[in-house]
């Protein structure tokens, strides 16, 4: 018998989202994985530029909470349980497709040490046998903090994303699937979208997690 098993007999684990006691060999509880799973997959609506949207779950409950603790407790190893939440709700995109990751606020990433977008986009890539692009082909400037600004100061101030030099190669003519962890006004989607179709995409989707209805 492992050492974790032996501690968790003393101290057991405690679910991620509801810090319920759960197995030591489980991610998260029973009834949050109930509820993970009762989460209906959101569609319609997309933002400006973007063709279609599929989100994995409304933001609240259960799938909030465990986008939480992987974003802001720093809990990765439930990356793959988002990730193939959204690699179901996808499905099989076209031969063309290329996922691309919305880029992060630089300043942000410096304080969670990690790109959590990125982690969950190469997941998804590797769930679904599509490619990434090589190199980035979107850059964010400026702080581009969107979190706990309202919906007006959201939409009249967006993220300053642009095309890097290299994507017009990269995405020229093709369709790409772009991915995000959350859609809350559509703001941040909607001018990544308009760089990747400045660059030459074909057409934009989006893929996202939770979105906020």
């Amino acid at each position: 018998m492992g050492l974790d098993r032996i501690a968790g007999m003393f101290v057991p684990s405690r679910c991620p989202l509801c810090r319920g006691a759960i197995d030591p060999d489980l991610l998260v509880c029973g009834e949050c994985m109930r509820e993970l799973n009762r989460s209906p997959v959101l569609r319609g609506e997309p933002p400006e530029g973007v063709d279609r949207i599929v989100s994995c779950a409304d933001h609240d409950g259960a799938p909030r909470d465990l986008l939480a603790a992987f974003k802001f407790r720093h809990l990765t190893t439930l990356g793959g349980l988002i990730a193939g939440y959204m690699a179901d709700a996808a499905g099989q995109p076209g031969e063309q497709s290329l996922l691309v990751p919305v880029p992060p606020a630089r300043l942000r990433t410096w304080f969670r040490g990690f790109d959590p977008v990125a982690m969950l986009t190469a997941r998804v890539a590797g769930l679904l046998d599509i490619p990434e692009p090589p190199v980035p082909v979107l850059a964010r400037r400026g702080s581009g903090r969107q979190r706990g600004r309202g919906r007006a100061g959201r939409l009249s101030d967006p993220p300053d994303i642009r095309p890097t030099e290299a994507a017009g190669r990269q995405v020229g003519g093709r369709t790409v699937l772009l991915v995000d962890d959350v859609m809350t006004t559509g703001a941040t989607l909607s001018t990544a979208a308009g760089a990747l179709l400045l660059a030459g995409a074909g057409s934009v989707s989006a893929l996202t997690f939770t979105r906020r209805l």
